[in-house]
């Protein structure tokens, strides 16, 4: 049985849950994200895009709403494959240095006001999330107190999962948060290839980038794992610099299974229930 944050943390600490079950955990080969829509001028700019990861405390998040249970991630490939390039670190919260940015891009304070503004118009902006996430929701909200510290207006849109879904795929948005889940291997074809920002496309933040472009390509040809991996590093630290996404959390998956079974055990993929057994003596149902 799968369990919630809060139920691993505060409601399973007992003598008899433990003496019946054990707490098992993993990384999920996923992760969850803000996508910036780098169509909107407003997301044009690389620095403006790095600037709103700096202003996204990741870490106070993931200590208050998902208890600890995860890990920061830098990029798009499961965070214990191979793929992943373990030597990029994640940029910090760091508002100070996020209004530096902003204002190189051209983004300033009028003088006595504390709204940024460019060529007039304020910095303001839509964020979409699913009615049926409180995460999302907990996420957005977290989010829009930052960033009205510096003088950024986010309003907070939810929708319905069919309807936020068919906004996000006919790319109408401005910024969203969603999560991807992944395989051991990974083919970034379909998420960051420039022939993917199309409508329905899952490219829908309109990534493009010809060095990103062939060092896809290139991977996909290319048989020796060592090389493809380094492959696949080069094009992290594009993304790195360009940002299309705040890349957020990947989550631990907490499980309790009872202590009847046997041979359970946690690979890095996750369990494995068809090698478990139970010893005869405490079985509990049998065919007739």
């Amino acid at each position: 049985m799968g369990l919630r944050a809060i139920q691993w943390e505060k409601q399973t600490e007992n003598k008899k849950f433990e003496e019946n079950f054990q707490k098992l955990s993993f990384y999920q080969p996923s992760y969850s994200y803000i996508g910036w829509n780098m169509r909107r001028p407003i997301f044009s700019d690389k620095r403006v895009r790095q600037a709103m990861t700096m202003l996204v405390d990741r870490e106070l998040i993931l200590k208050k709403i998902l208890f600890g249970l995860g890990t920061i991630v830098n990029g798009t490939f499961y965070v214990n494959s191979p793929e992943y390039d373990k030597d990029i670190k994640p940029y910090p919260y760091d508002p100070a240095a996020a209004v530096a940015l902003l204002k190189a891009a051209g983004w300033n304070y009028r003088e006595g006001g504390n709204v940024l503004e460019k060529d007039g118009k304020p910095f303001e902006f839509e964020f979409l999330i699913s009615s049926g996430s409180k995460f999302g929701e907990q996420l957005a909200t977290m989010l829009q107190e930052n960033l009205k510290d510096v003088g950024i207006k986010m309003s907070i849109r939810k929708f319905e999962w069919a309807v936020f879904i068919q906004r996000v795929e006919e790319q109408d948005f401005d910024a969203c948060t969603l999560s991807w889940g992944l395989g051991w291997e990974s083919d970034p074809y379909q998420l960051w290839h420039s022939s993917m920002a199309v409508l329905k496309g899952s490219n829908f933040v309109g990534f493009k980038n010809e060095e990103a472009d062939k060092l896809i390509e290139e991977a996909r040809r290319e048989f020796d794992p060592q090389k493809r991996y380094k492959l696949y590093y080069r094009l992290q630290e594009i993304m790195h610099e360009e940002q299309p996404y705040t890349f957020l959390f990947t989550l631990k998956a907490l499980v309790t299974v009872s202590r009847r079974f046997q041979n359970v055990v946690v690979y890095p993929m996750g369990l494995t229930p068809l090698y478990w057994w139970v010893p005869k003596d405490l079985q509990k149902y049998r065919d007739p």
